[in-house]
């Protein structure tokens, strides 16, 4: 007969070594066993639970860490013949569920509740609030989990949203005005092509990412001190992006390191730079610039402008390689490099 090896009744410091080598994972399996594992497993402190946790709901609902999906909710109509296992302990108490490889898969009759009761039990475990990307196919699923992380999360690290059909107007206001992103967003939305927002916006992000962005006018733009901006197709023109530089050059947007905006109509730098002082670089001249991912590109050429007030230099690519593209990089670049 095999003896049971008593886990818990380790001391403090042998006990969190262990934990520190269960992973993700194990810290959640492990806190489904008990009452007490669930104490144990909220109270640790160690690698195991030093980790960014991704609640996705797209064609799968999942949690994943950086590396893996560690757990799957799915329709309880995908269970065929006898009931499967059930969990034993708490909110999860008669829910059936099976171990696909080192995958924990839990079956619903609402997929989507599962996903939420997952995401909240894994925030509690971890002490932490979770990443959330939301690229459901159904509105009101969209709108369901839009409305759980406002409701439960005062702010959030990165929000990404992708909705591949037409979006209503009222829930853009709604995530606009609502989802407290302080890091990474990412919007793929396609209100009324007369949309605007219900309120003005404003951005204070890293990152801010907006694939479908034609609703986005000089304003908006201007309201953006994110370090990061990403639009695509946009409808600014070369008179909005004049207007930016200027305001860039007076201190406004402070915080932007890249700005890259993909545009309709071929972008006309006499009117980019009109009335800017700049200072063009021949063809020859060739700088890397590395980004935030570490890519490096290389600029060949382009415009440099400087802002006065404390004499930080970004640089226009001249448009050579895509006139249907404005991208303005900031110096120094994320390796320290200066122009």
């Amino acid at each position: 007969m095999t003896t049971p090896f008593r886990l818990f009744s380790f001391p403090f410091v042998p006990l969190k070594k262990v934990l520190d080598n269960f992973g993700s994972q194990g810290i959640l399996i492990i806190s489904l066993c008990s009452q007490r594992s669930k104490s144990i497993a909220i109270s640790s402190r160690g690698l195991s639970k030093d980790v960014q946790l991704l609640l996705m709901h797209s064609d799968t609902a999942y949690l994943a860490d950086e590396n893996t999906t560690i757990w799957e909710a799915r329709d309880i109509q995908a269970v065929r013949g006898s009931p499967l296992p059930t969990l034993s302990s708490g909110r999860f108490q008669g829910v059936q569920y099976k171990m696909d490889e080192e995958l924990l898969v839990t079956f619903w009759e609402d997929e989507l509740s599962g996903l939420i009761e997952i995401g909240s039990y894994a925030r509690e475990i971890f002490n932490q609030d979770i990443y959330v990307s939301i690229q459901g196919k159904h509105a009101d699923d969209r709108r369901r989990l839009t409305k759980w992380t406002v409701a439960t999360q005062k702010s959030i690290e990165y929000f990404q949203y992708y909705d591949h059909g037409k979006t209503l107007d009222e829930d853009l206001d709604y995530m606009l005005e609502n989802v407290k992103c302080t890091g990474y967003l990412e919007l793929y939305a396609r209100p009324s092509e007369n949309y605007r927002p219900a309120k003005p916006l404003v951005f204070n992000l890293d990152e801010l990412k907006i694939i479908d962005s034609f609703w986005i006018k000089q304003e908006d733009l201007l309201a953006m001190n994110c370090n990061i901006v990403i639009l695509r197709y946009s409808k600014l023109t070369s008179q909005d992006f004049n207007v930016f530089l200027k305001h860039w050059m007076t201190g406004g947007c402070s915080e932007l390191e890249n700005l890259c905006v993909f545009v309709d109509d071929p972008i006309n730098f006499e009117v980019v730079l009109d009335g800017v002082d700049f200072t063009e670089k021949g063809k020859d001249v060739e700088r890397i610039y590395v980004d935030e991912e570490e890519s490096h590109y290389t600029i060949r050429g382009g415009f440099d402008i400087k802002r006065p007030e404390d004499n930080v230099t970004a640089t226009i690519r001249d448009g050579s390689e895509d006139r249907r593209r404005f991208w303005m990089s900031v110096w120094p670049d994320y390796a320290g490099n200066s122009y």
